[in-house]
C-alpha cells in the first residue's frame, strides 16, 4: 500500500514561498526523501540541529546522570537495606552521652585520621554517623571515612567505611563528578547546562500553533515507525519538561554556585561570611561537645540538632546544625550556629527563620534537586524523571537512525 502526503509543519521546517513543498512517500512503512525543501538558513533549522546534535553527543552523559540522580533519590535508604547490620539499630531506650559518641568513635578513627563530625540519628532505627577525614598522597585532598555508632548501647556497628568505595557512595560520587573529581564537577555542571538549552529547543521545536494545540498535547498512535517513535519523544519530553529543567538548574546551581549566588544577590541580598576562628585561651580546655551543644540550644531551643561539625585544630569552630519547623530542607538542616571551642562565644548565626528572598531561593535548590522539598511525592516525581532522558534518548536515537538509512536508501534510487 502506497501513501502520499505534505509534511507538516511540526515535522518539517518552513520552507520559503518560492521553495517547492517537502514531499514523502511512506511506501509499506518505509520513509524516503523524494524532494529537499527545507531552507538552508533559517531559525527552526539552527535550534533543529542544536537539539539533534545535544542529544547524540550529549544523550548518554543525560541519561547516565539521570539515572544515577534517581538512584540517589532512596540513597540512604538502600544503604540501609543493603547494610542493615552496619546503619540500623533495634535498640531502645536514651541515647548515649553525645560525648561518649565521641570518646566511642576517636578510639574507632581510621590511622591517621581526625574525627571531623558527626550526624544525629534522624529517626528511631537510625544510627550516630561520625565522619573521619585522612590526608591523601595529591595535595590538599583527603579521604573521607565512615563510623557507625548505636545510639543506645554505644557499641561500633561499622568501621571505616571509606566514602567512594562502598556501592551507594560510588554511585553518588558518579552523579556528582563521573568519577573524575573536580574536572569532572565542571564537565557534570556543563552537561547541566546542555540539558536546560535541549529541553529549552525541544520546547521550541514542539511549540505548536493555536489550531493545533490539543493534537499537540497528546499521543496519536498509528502511522510510520518513525511517527511511533517521535510522539513517544514528545509526550515523555512534554510532560516532564518542567521537573527536567529544574533539576538541571539546580544542577548547574549545586556545581557553579559561586557564579550563580552574584546574579541572585543582584535581585535580593545573600549574606557572605569571612572566615571565623576560636581564638585559644591559655590554661583553658576546649568546651566539650555536651557544652557546645548546650550553648548552640540557647540559640534555637525549638530546633532539632542534626549535625556537629567538630574542631579539629587549635583555632578550629564549632559548626552546630539545627533544623527548624518549616524548613524546606527535610533530611538536614538550614539554621546553624558556629562557636569559639573554647569560650563558647557565638561567632556566626544562621537562621532560616530571617532569611531574605534570595537567601530562601537558594534554600530551596538542593531540596528541589533531590525531591525532598515536597516530602515522598516530590522524591517520587524526580525519581520517575530521571528515567525520562533515557527514553528522549533512545527515541531520538532511533528516529535519527531511521531517516538516515531513509535518506541512503533514496540516494540509492536516484543515481540508478
Amino acid at each position: 500500500m502506497r501513501l502520499m502526503f505534505m509534511m507538516k509543519r511540526d515535522n518539517a521546517m518552513p520552507s520559503a514561498p518560492s521553495s517547492p513543498r517537502v514531499m514523502v512517500l511512506l511506501d509499506e512503512g518505509r520513509v524516503s526523501l523524494l524532494a529537499q525543501a527545507v531552507p538552508r538558513y533559517s531559525p527552526r533549522r539552527f535550534w533543529l540541529r542544536t537539539h539533534l546534535y545535544l542529544g547524540l553527543f550529549g544523550g548518554a552523559l543525560f541519561v547516565l546522570i539521570s539515572l544515577t540522580g534517581s538512584f540517589l533519590v532512596f540513597y540512604k535508604a538502600i544503604d540501609e537495606w543493603i547494610n542493615p547490620a552496619q546503619l540500623t539499630t533495634s535498640g531502645s531506650g536514651p541515647y548515649k552521652s553525645l560525648n561518649e559518641v565521641v570518646e566511642t568513635a576517636q578510639a574507632a578513627a581510621p590511622p591517621g585520621g581526625w574525627l571531623d563530625s558527626l550526624e544525629l540519628p534522624s529517626q528511631e532505627r537510625d544510627v550516630f554517623h561520625a565522619w573521619f577525614k585522612l590526608p591523601k598522597t595529591k595535595l590538599d585532598q583527603v579521604m573521607q571515612y565512615q563510623v557507625t555508632i548505636d545510639p543506645y548501647s554505644g557499641t561500633v556497628l561499622s568501621q571505616a567505611r571509606e566514602w567512594g568505595g562502598y556501592f551507594v557512595s560510588f554511585v553518588y560520587e558518579l552523579h556528582q563528578s563521573l568519577l573524575l573529581d573536580h574536572l569532572g564537577e565542571t564537565i557534570v555542571g556543563l552537561v547541566a547546562i546542555a540539558l536546560l538549552i535541549s529541553i529549552g529547543t525541544g520546547v521550541y521545536l514542539w511549540w505548536p500553533s493555536p489550531s493545533r494545540i490539543r493534537e499537540a498535547f497528546t499521543f496519536k498512535s498509528g502511522g510510520t515507525v518513525i511517527r511511533h517513535h517521535y510522539q513517544w519523544h514528545k509526550v515523555s519530553g512534554l510532560y516532564s519538561a518542567i521537573a527536567l529543567a529544574t533539576l538541571a538548574f539546580t544542577g548547574v546551581y549545586l556545581q557553579f554556585g559561586e557564579y550563580l549566588i552574584p546574579i541572585v544577590q543582584f535581585f535580593s541580598p545573600v549574606q557572605e561570611f569571612s572566615e571565623v576562628h576560636s581564638i585559644p585561651i591559655p590554661g583553658t580546655a576546649a568546651l566539650s561537645v555536651e557544652q557546645a551543644v548546650t550553648r548552640g540550644r540557647q540559640i534555637f531551643p525549638a530546633g532539632e540538632l542534626r549535625y556537629i561539625g567538630l574542631p579539629h585544630d587549635d583555632t578550629d569552630i564549632y559548626q552546630l546544625t539545627f533544623r527548624q519547623l518549616g524548613e524546606v530542607r527535610k533530611s538536614g538542616g538550614q539554621s546553624e550556629v558556629w562557636l569559639d571551642q573554647y569560650s563558647g562565644s557565638v561567632l556566626r548565626v544562621v537562621d532560616w527563620n530571617r532569611f531574605s528572598s534570595g537567601e530562601t531561593f537558594l534554600a530551596w535548590l538542593f531540596p528541589l534537586h533531590n525531591g525532598e522539598a515536597f516530602g515522598l511525592i516530590g522524591r517520587w516525581i524526580v525519581f520517575v524523571c530521571g528515567f525520562v532522558p533515557l527514553i528522549l534518548y533512545v527515541t531520538a536515537l532511533r528516529m535519527w537512525w531511521l531517516k538516515r538509512q531513509a535518506h541512503r536508501r533514496m540516494n540509492r534510487r536516484l543515481t540508478v
